[in-house]
């Protein structure tokens, strides 16, 4: 039995050969298509979840641009001014005429002591809350000429001369000087309580002495001599060449004397 080499079939150890070869070759292509077909797989889920995540941040950006530019774009608003183009009507409820001539300014400095006397158990025993305040301030003299009568104004053509009667003088108004009173000391026992309105008392006791100061017969006296000055003035302006004038008798008071 001879044999060729070039003719002889193959072997069985190369037929394994072969047979491993083409395992080979199918197991490297189903590789691939496994890995092509989970790459796709994972590119489709996958792309979508990165979009989504993403997706809200961009859109979020360009509409807070696009609010940006139309703000940028918008004029500022003109500055508010207001103005009042119509008043109300001022209503006067009280009108009254004044004709008062004032002839003196004091000024009135006054120390008052006040004390509120306490007593506790059953009188047993006594204390004191006391206040020394000083107290300044200004009082207005003069006459008040809307009292005066027909017959208190007269004139006499023939010599020039009026003759005015006046009211007495009095107290026009007081003014207490807030800036320079002040409570000089305050003292209040152990057993004595707090009196709240101590200080208000000692401002009443205050305006009452200043008034009282100026109804004086030396500050009234002072008084007459500015009116009588000021109201020769006047008639001597009106024309006349002499002004007598007169002082009417306060009520309840009887008049020594000559004019």
């Amino acid at each position: 039995m001879s044999s060729s080499t070039g003719d002889t079939p193959p072997t069985l150890e190369a037929a394994r050969d072969s047979s491993r070869e083409t395992a080979r070759d199918a197991s490297r292509d189903t590789s691939r298509k496994a890995s092509s077909s989970g790459s796709s797989a994972l590119r489709g889920p996958a792309a979508l979840a990165v979009a989504s995540r993403f997706a809200w941040p961009a859109a979020f950006v360009a509409v807070t641009a696009l609010g940006v530019g139309y703000l940028r774009d918008q004029k500022a608003p003109p500055e508010s001014v207001v103005k009042v183009e119509h008043e109300g009507p001022t209503v006067i409820r009280d009108l009254r005429a004044l004709a008062r001539l004032e002839t003196t300014a004091m000024h009135v400095e006054k120390i008052i002591d006040v004390k509120d006397h306490q007593t506790r158990l059953h009188g047993m025993v006594e204390a004191d809350d006391s206040l020394l305040f000083v107290a300044t301030g200004e009082v207005i003299l003069g006459v008040d000429l809307a009292r005066l009568d027909d017959s208190d104004v007269r004139f006499d053509a023939a010599t020039k001369t009026a003759y005015v009667t006046l009211p007495p003088p009095e107290v026009l108004s007081t003014r207490f000087d807030e800036m320079h009173s002040y409570v000089h000391s305050r003292s209040t026992d152990l057993l004595a309580k707090r009196n709240e309105s101590l200080e208000g008392t000692a401002r009443r006791e205050a305006v009452a002495a200043f008034e009282k100061a100026a109804r004086e017969s030396s500050s009234m006296d002072r008084a007459r001599e500015q009116a009588e000055k000021q109201i020769r003035a006047l008639g001597s302006a009106w024309g006349a060449s002499s002004v007598v004038v007169r002082w009417k008798t306060p009520p309840g008071e009887v008049r020594v004397g000559v004019d």
